[in-house]
């Protein structure tokens, strides 16, 4: 999920007074607080018809807005006579939202949600998804890999059918071939060397900003191996013995960055300008399509192209998951299908809607859609499918994720070079 915040302390706690609260009423936490149950897909289809179901998720991405008004809300109406409502809400308003309502012991009008990550780890935990529901969705069997590794978790915690895949996300590097003498560089080693041979004309956004934490992340897998970070203790303690070379590179790396490391961008906006002024020569997004994007807008030149590291890059999805609260499962589930199918997926992979990528097993679609896909590798400078998916690695649990923003700030950017 796109410029979420990452930090739910307080969310955690009051989730873990509730849960306890639950259980000495001797109730399940996946237990549905209201009678509306799914069934099937075609009893659906006969019970939601004329009511409104709502989307909860970030609004900040004025492209995905217009995709739900414009393309997923008319398909409802026409095929259903459902009116679709669109909430904007940042995900931890989401989240506490359902807890109060959980807490109330009462449906609420929060339908369908978009999650990954943090979050979908909670809200699962504390019982406020309803599921397994995926293998209902017509979509998900029909054109998702049903037995991939994104179809199981969702930055390491199994999804047993309580989310279906809605978009993709894998951290993609930008940069312009000549800047860096014909070579990209296809290894952590290879960015360091040449971080000491153009000193000043690299940086990365500083954690926890979402996206410099995969950079951050992902280097740290390519140094000491993307098992030995997953298999390590969730402590402090035993992430720091694990990841130690890790953070040894990014403070060898830091006098040779922008400012000598003293100093990092905040935001990927701004570093999306500083690529484009040619201050620094690299430039990173969790969308494969930003080079495309920012290409059709201008701010980069047609020389920009897309690359990972040999050993792969962290890649993850977004997804939709359905309140456990919610009146309107049924009506939810027709939502999830719609914004998951073919056509609706197709359509916001168009130009007017940001080129997002759908989380598909291409091999299942139609000729012409595959081709239209790929023809964003051809003519748009958007890596193909192919090449994404031979460099993937998943994401480490969500859990371990707060743990290595804190050892980087103590360690690299408040520690020594």
């Amino acid at each position: 999920m796109h410029k979420k915040k990452w930090r739910k302390w307080l969310l955690l706690a009051a989730c873990m007074m509730l849960t306890l609260a639950l259980t000495a009423c001797g109730k399940s936490s996946s237990q549905s607080s209201t009678g509306d149950k799914i069934t099937t897909f075609k009893h659906a289809e006969k019970v939601a018809r004329g009511k409104t179901v709502t989307f909860y998720g970030f609004g900040g991405d004025e492209q995905a807005n217009k995709w739900v008004d414009q393309v997923v809300a008319p398909a409802m109406k026409k095929k259903y006579d459902i009116k679709v409502k669109r909430v904007p809400m940042d995900i931890d308003n989401i989240l506490n939202k359902l807890v109060s309502i959980k807490q109330a012991g009462k449906s609420g009008n929060i339908d369908v949600i978009w999650i990954n990550g943090e979050n979908f780890y909670t809200a699962k935990k504390e019982g406020l998804l309803y599921g397994p529901f995926a293998y209902k969705v017509p979509s998900f069997k029909n054109l998702m890999y049903t037995n991939g590794h994104y179809s199981k978790y969702d930055f390491g915690t199994p999804i047993k059918g309580y989310e279906v895949p809605y978009g993709t996300a894998q951290l993609t590097f930008f940069g312009r071939l000549a800047d860096f003498d014909n070579h990209f560089p296809d290894s952590a080693q290879q960015l360091l060397e040449y971080a000491k041979a153009h000193p000043g004309k690299l940086t990365y956004t500083a954690p926890p900003e979402f996206t410099g934490s995969a950079f951050v992340r992902n280097v740290i897998c390519n140094i000491v191996g993307y098992q030995r970070v997953y298999n390590a203790p969730a402590t402090k303690e035993g992430m720091y013995k694990a990841i130690k070379p890790g953070l040894d590179y990014l403070n060898e790396l830091k006098p040779y960055l922008w400012k000598q490391g003293k100093t990092y961008p905040t935001t990927t906006a701004q570093l999306d300008k500083m690529y484009a002024a040619h201050q620094i020569n690299l430039d990173y997004s969790y969308s494969p399509t930003h080079g495309a994007v920012e290409r059709d807008e201008h701010q980069f030149g047609a020389d920009t192209q897309p690359f990972f590291f040999k050993k792969g890059n962290i890649a993850n999805e977004s997804y939709l998951a359905i309140a456990n609260s919610s009146a309107n499962k049924n009506a939810a589930l027709l939502l999830v299908n719609e914004m998951t199918s073919e056509s609706a997926q197709m359509k916001k992979a168009e130009a007017k809607y940001g080129y997002a990528l759908p989380p598909f097993n291409y091999s299942k679609l139609t000729p012409q859609n595959r081709q239209k896909l790929e023809s964003l590798h051809t003519t748009k400078g958007v890596p193909s499918d192919k090449e994404m998916r031979a460099h993937q690695i998943p994401e480490i649990q969500a859990k371990k994720i707060a743990i290595i923003e804190s050892l980087w700030k103590e360690h690299v950017l408040h520690g020594d070079n």
